[in-house]
């Protein structure tokens, strides 16, 4: 949801923005046919498909781990004192190891030569004018690992002395003692310069998903760097800002638009003068920047502009009316919210939206009084139906951790495929979901649980009413030991031993909580009871129980209200 000049109307979000000074090549990596990696920056740095060609347009290239690779010009980094590299990946939960993601350098042999490459494997980049032996490393440490089957997006940055390491457009690692320029590698003259692809031929071929890989021949600064990662997320704040400026009702971003263009479309008022159409639009006075600080060295120019059926005064009235029909104000001035209600105006469809549970007794006289003007949908965060049944339904039945993952949780990408994560665990029925560091998303199902396949929630909003296209695609497991009955059974065990109803005067009465740790695949309990109380729950139920120190809860922190659109 956004708001121009005081309006609500809805939007969808493009997919991509840039920052391109700099930009030595970009291959989106979004081609149907053929075997060529087309350089959208324009410097005509075309690469090559190798091996099995298998094209995902805005999923990306996949890599097959056994013969896919992409080959880059010879020499790219010639010259160059500084660099960066960055790219989406989506790394197959069955990578094996080692591997690289990219190399940019030579080979000797069986061996690399003098490169620049990143691994996902102990997520690290390295440098070096020889072999393995003299890399020099920017890494988080020896055991964090790039997670796998989700997108992550990273990017390595070196200047003078410094190399820095970024996920999701957040800093990982930092080495300022870098001493070989990208430049010095080969003397300039690099003829492996491969994505997928290790320059060591013992090691194994990339398995996953690539899109959007870009080399700049300068270090993009760290709020460049976020703006690269977030790129959708910026240039809607652009076409925000461009359509506030301009007096649009509002804009949206097609699938597809004029060939060249941004495939944004903006729509006016009825009453907007046709020579004020926003073919040439004003961008915001100087010093406009995004919220990642950045000042834009150019703005997004919509491809079609056209006026609406509605004046912004007409929006304005159907919008009270709906209000009044769905959510009437009693006498005394207390809002009736029987009914669900969001209502917005939706300048692609050029109708307002009412979006509620309200019966047709309530929707029905709204739309035969604005015929070609209202249109009625139910609300938009609507949970799906569950895919299993009542009888195997997990989800709400038992207490679990939910740990935070093992990136943490400091950008809205990470944030929202965990989200996405918890929504697969409820609505698959899983025991529990959590974040391997080796492997990924993780889902652990009961025992008895026969069918491991994971299907995604149709309709699924995220709170902030994203639909994603992009789902983590988790390794699914069964709980070594444990029924859902029985993990019931133990937490009931647990309450009665700890927390009895109607304790009398003189019984102990303990802090307690008890969840299940998929991770652990033990039930745990948090508690101040002594070991003589908690002594024979272990013995009750041997190497399924882990008793913790009880910790006082903490209420959870309100939500930062997103910004709309």
């Amino acid at each position: 949801m956004a708001a121009v000049g005081g309006l609500t109307f809805s939007a969808t979000a493009p997919a991509q923005a840039d920052v391109t000074n700099g930009l030595m090549l970009e291959y989106r990596l979004d081609e149907s046919t053929g075997n060529v990696a087309d350089d959208s920056s324009g410097n005509h740095r075309d690469g090559t498909v190798n091996g099995t060609v298998s094209w995902g347009g805005q999923q990306g290239l996949a890599f097959n781990g056994s013969n896919t690779y992409v080959k880059m010009p010879d020499n790219l980094m010639a010259g160059l004192s500084s660099i960066t590299v960055d790219f989406d990946v989506w790394i197959d939960p069955t990578m094996g190891k080692p591997y690289f993601l990219y190399g940019l350098g030579n080979t000797s042999g069986t061996a690399g030569n003098g490169y620049l490459f990143s691994t996902g494997n102990q997520f690290r980049t390295g440098i070096t004018l020889s072999d393995f032996h003299a890399e020099q490393q920017t890494r988080p440490g020896t055991s964090y690992q790039l997670a796998r089957g989700m997108w992550k997006h990273v990017t390595y940055t070196q200047t003078g002395n410094t190399g820095i390491l970024y996920e999701n457009g957040v800093e990982k690692a930092r080495n300022a003692g870098i001493t070989i320029t990208p430049g010095a590698i080969g003397g300039g003259t690099t003829t492996a310069d491969y994505i997928g692809r290790s320059l060591y031929s013992t090691d194994l071929y990339f398995k996953g998903r690539m899109r959007d890989f870009r080399l700049y021949n300068r270090a993009l600064a760290a709020n460049e760097v976020a703006e690269v990662a977030n790129r959708g997320e910026v240039q809607w704040q652009q076409l925000q800002a461009l359509a506030d400026n301009n007096g649009a009702l509002a804009m949206w971003q097609a699938d597809t638009g004029i060939a060249g263009g941004t495939g944004a479309y903006m729509r006016f008022p009825a009453d907007f003068p046709a020579d004020k159409f926003c073919n040439h639009c004003l961008v915001p006075p100087t010093g406009w920047k995004s919220e990642y600080g950045v000042v834009p060295t150019q703005w997004p120019q919509p491809d079609i502009t056209d006026r609406s059926q509605f004046t912004l005064q007409q929006i304005n009235d159907i919008e009270d009316a709906i209000v009044a029909k769905v959510q009437p104000t009693s006498d005394t001035l207390v809002r009736d919210t029987t009914y669900q209600l969001d209502y917005f105006y939706d300048g692609k469809r050029d109708r307002v939206v009412a979006q509620t549970n309200a019966p047709p007794s309530v929707t029905d006289p709204l739309k035969a009084a604005y015929p070609d003007e209202v249109v009625t949908e139910a609300p938009a965060n609507t949970a799906p139906a569950d895919k299993c049944t009542p009888l195997t339904r997990t989800a709400g039945e038992v207490s679990t951790l939910t740990p935070t993952p093992a990136a943490g949780l400091t950008n809205d990408r990470t944030d929202l495929q965990w989200q996405q994560l918890q929504a697969l665990r409820d609505y698959n029925c899983a025991l529990a979901a959590f974040d391997d560091p080796t492997i990924g998303p993780v889902l652990i199902f009961p025992s008895d649980h026969t069918d491991l396949t994971v299907a995604n929630p149709t309709g699924w909003t995220s709170p902030f009413g994203e639909k994603p296209t992009d789902w983590p695609e988790p390794t699914t497991a069964r709980s070594a030991q444990f029924t859902l009955d029985q993990i019931k059974d133990v937490q009931a065990a647990v309450i009665r031993q700890l927390s009895p109803e109607g304790v009398s005067s003189g019984v102990p009465s303990y802090s307690l909580s008890v969840y299940y740790d998929g991770m652990s695949d033990r039930v745990v309990v948090e508690t101040d009871a002594s070991a003589s109380a908690t002594d024979p729950l272990l013995a009750a139920y041997p190497n399924k129980i882990t008793i913790k120190p009880y910790t006082q809860p903490t209420a959870a922190p309100e939500e930062a209200e997103k910004a709309e659109g």
